[in-house]
C-alpha cells in the first residue's frame, strides 16, 4: 500500500479549506475545555451549597451534590461525543465529496449513531486497560523483583543492571505492541458513519475486520506524523497540521475499503475444458 499517495490525496482535500478544516479540527478540544471548566466551577458551587438549609430538599442534601455533579459529567461526555462525531463526519464526507460542508453533516447526524459512539469509546476504554495489563505485566513484575532487590541488604551491580536493562526492553515492546494492538479499534467511528451500525460489539469487530493485516501499516502511517506533531509546539504549524492528520485518517480508510471492494468484484476466470469424444 502506497501510504504516500494517500497523503498526497489528503493535502489535496485540504487545498483552500486548510484554515476552516483546523476551526472544525479543534471544536472538540474547545468543547472539552470549555465543559471541564463548566463542571469545576459546579463542582465549586454545590460543595459551597448547605442544600440541609433549603426547604423540601433538606433531606436529600446528602445525594443531591453528587447526583448532579454526576449528570453534568454525563452530559458533559455526550455533548462531547457529539462534537467529535460532527467533526469526524465532515472529515469523512469531506475525503468522498469536496463541497461537504460541516453543517449539513451536523444534520445528516443522528442521536443513535452519537450514543453508539459514546459507548463504543467506552469499551474501548476497557479494552486499552485489558491489552496493557496483558502487554505490560511482564514489564511490571521485572519492576516489582527490581524494587523487591533494592530494598534488600546485598545489591549486585551486575544483576541491577541487568534488571534496570530488562525493564526498559520489556517497556518498550509491551508499548509497541500494544500500540499496534489498539490501531484495529481505529476505524469504528468511520464504521458508524458509513454503515449506521448500532451495535456497539459489531462495529468494533467491523474495525477489526477492516484493519485486519493492515494494523502494522497503520501504525507506522500513524507515527509518520510524529514530525508534524511535533512542530505543532511552534503553534502556528497547528493551523496545517490539526486537520491534515485528521483527514489522513479516512483517506486511509478509503484507500483500504476501496481495495477490498475491488477485490470482491473481481470474479475468478473458469475454463472448461471438454473433450471431444468420437462416437
Amino acid at each position: 500500500m502506497n501510504t504516500s499517495y494517500i497523503k498526497l490525496k489528503a493535502k489535496k482535500t485540504l487545498v483552500n479549506n486548510h484554515f476552516k478544516s483546523f476551526l472544525i479540527s479543534i471544536f472538540p478540544y474547545a468543547v472539552i475545555v470549555s465543559l471541564s471548566g463548566l463542571n469545576y466551577y459546579l463542582y465549586v458551587v454545590l460543595k459551597d451549597t448547605d442544600f440541609s438549609a433549603i426547604p423540601h430538599i433538606s433531606s436529600y442534601a446528602q445525594i443531591l451534590p453528587p447526583t448532579l455533579l454526576t449528570i453534568s459529567m454525563v452530559l458533559s461526555y455526550m455533548i462531547w461525543q457529539f462534537s467529535r462525531m460532527a467533526t469526524d463526519s465532515y472529515f469523512f464526507q469531506k475525503n468522498k465529496k469536496a463541497e461537504a460542508t460541516f453543517w449539513s453533516n451536523i444534520k445528516d447526524l443522528s442521536f443513535r449513531q452519537v450514543v453508539t459512539s459514546a459507548m463504543v469509546n467506552i469499551l474501548r476504554f476497557f479494552l486499552s486497560i485489558a491489552w496493557g495489563v496483558l502487554y505490560l505485566l511482564p514489564c511490571a513484575v521485572v519492576s516489582a523483583t527490581f524494587i523487591y532487590y533494592v530494598k534488600g541488604d546485598n545489591i549486585n551491580l551486575e544483576l541491577l543492571i541487568t534488571l534496570v536493562v530488562s525493564m526498559l526492553v520489556l517497556f518498550f515492546i509491551g508499548t509497541a505492541f500494544l500500540y499496534v494492538t489498539l490501531k484495529r479499534y481505529s476505524m469504528c467511528n468511520a464504521v458508524i458513519l458509513s454503515t449506521g451500525e448500532r451495535d456497539c460489539l459489531k462495529v468494533i469487530e467491523k474495525s477489526i475486520e477492516i484493519m485486519e493485516g493492515k494494523t502494522i501499516t497503520y501504525a507506522f502511517y500513524r507515527l509518520s506524523f510524529i514530525g508534524w506533531i511535533f512542530s505543532c509546539l511552534l503553534i502556528i504549524p497547528t493551523i496545517y497540521v490539526l486537520p491534515y492528520v485528521t483527514i489522513s485518517k479516512y483517506s486511509f480508510y478509503n484507500a483500504i475499503t476501496m481495495k477490498q471492494q475491488y477485490k470482491e468484484k473481481q470474479k475468478p476466470i473458469i475454463f472448461y475444458i471438454q473433450k471431444n469424444i468420437k462416437a
